[in-house]
């Protein structure tokens, strides 16, 4: 299983809209720029996950994750890219007020919420305000800005004919306030790939979510915070 990452947008960034996107270049890979003078700072391969706001003209500016860090740059020409929401969708067969299912042909997907319990957890609260969460269970959390959450992922399946797959318990932790409205899955046939995306939180904690299933088995999530 692949490393467990989240991307930090360090960019100060208003009225635009961020998607998750996949590098995809006829070169096999994109050249990352720096945002100040253009040089290139980094190299991306085909199939690399990023999170993208389209500025003016061909820019792109670009979050994205690499061995473990953060970090943001911008990419020209948006050929360059292709949009996850842009594979073939899942359509909703399914929702209640805490669960929701999605199927395209024999693939199915299914969410639920269940509620937090704060006696299963521990906590840090920060320094300068006692009164506010920094970490829970000693890791950070999305989906609440500092205060105690309500609900968590209760269960996240996907099922691929007769086979189903319950994502890891790692793979929802950390991940508050879930949303029903804003689930979107996507089916990369040409590759196998199943994507499970999200925006989720109370309002001031707001994160997208993204989930990653090659060839019927879960591989990483990616989280897009702080914009």
């Amino acid at each position: 299983m692949k490393h467990l990452f989240s991307l930090l947008f360090l960019l100060c960034l208003s009225n635009t809209f961020g998607q998750f996107a996949l590098v995809a270049d006829k070169d096999s890979f994109v050249n990352v720029r720096s945002g100040r003078n253009n040089k290139v700072i980094d190299q991306l391969p085909n199939g690399h996950i990023i999170y993208c706001f389209t500025d003016t003209d061909d820019w792109t500016t670009i979050s994205y994750a690499k061995n473990g860090k953060n970090y943001s740059g911008r990419v020209v020409y948006k050929d360059r890219y292709q949009l996850i929401s842009n594979f073939r969708a899942f359509s909703v067969s399914a929702k209640s007020g805490n669960s929701i299912t999605l199927k395209k042909d024999s693939l199915e997907v299914f969410l639920s919420e269940s509620k937090f319990e704060p006696k299963k957890h521990t906590y840090n609260y920060q320094k300068e305000s006692p009164t506010q969460l920094e970490l829970i269970d000693g890791k950070h959390y999305w989906g609440k800005d500092g205060g105690m959450p309500e609900t968590q992922y209760g269960k996240i399946s996907v099922k691929i004919g007769s086979k189903t797959i319950d994502l890891p318990k790692e793979a929802l932790e950390g991940l508050y306030e879930p949303s029903f409205h804003k689930v979107q899955v996507n089916y990369d046939a040409e590759n196998d790939m199943i994507y499970i995306q999200s925006v989720n939180s109370d309002g001031a904690g707001g994160y997208d979510v993204i989930w990653k299933i090659e060839k019927g088995i879960y591989k990483e999530r990616l989280i897009a915070y702080g914009f």
